[in-house]
């Protein structure tokens, strides 16, 4: 119950970008596991090198973070990052507010490669939170075309 007393407590704005978010999420976790991955930079923008400087409504950026953490929380199978990150830039994208989605790569401690996606809105974290420094970003070009 404190879930839904939670929620009711959010003003309408929130409330709102709560089931987009929901709904964003949940869409963007079908695209992902329906497009193959050399066809990603076609249906998902381009990926991001760098970071720019952004002047963006930071409460604004907030606002998007914290309804896709809300939508974490109530959407069945956790998405993983991509489809967070695929989400906040939509959900930022109809706010006018341009972001930059970022895709990298690492090894892990068997030598494995792990993929992580994290989008920002200049130095600002929406989603994906991680030490860049440990990741080899995927260039734009280097994604095969479709």
């Amino acid at each position: 119950m404190s879930k839904l007393r939670t929620f009711f407590a959010l003003d309408s704005v929130d409330k709102i970008a709560t089931f987009e978010a929901i709904a964003m999420v949940l869409y963007a976790k079908f695209l992902v596991a329906s497009v193959p991955p050399r066809k990603w930079r076609n249906r998902f923008g381009a990926i991001a090198t760098h970071s720019t400087k952004q002047d963006a409504d930071l409460a604004t950026v907030r606002r998007v973070r914290l309804a896709i953490l809300r939508a974490l929380n109530n959407v069945p199978g956790s998405p993983n990052c991509l489809p967070q990150a695929l989400t906040g830039r939509w959900m930022l994208e109809r706010r006018g507010i341009a972001s930059s989605l970022f895709i990298g790569t690492q090894r892990d401690a068997d030598g494995k490669m792990q993929f992580h996606a994290w989008l920002k809105v200049g130095e600002e974290w929406v989603t994906g939170i991680c030490e860049e420094a440990d990741y080899t970003l995927l260039l734009p070009g280097d994604a095969e075309t479709a």
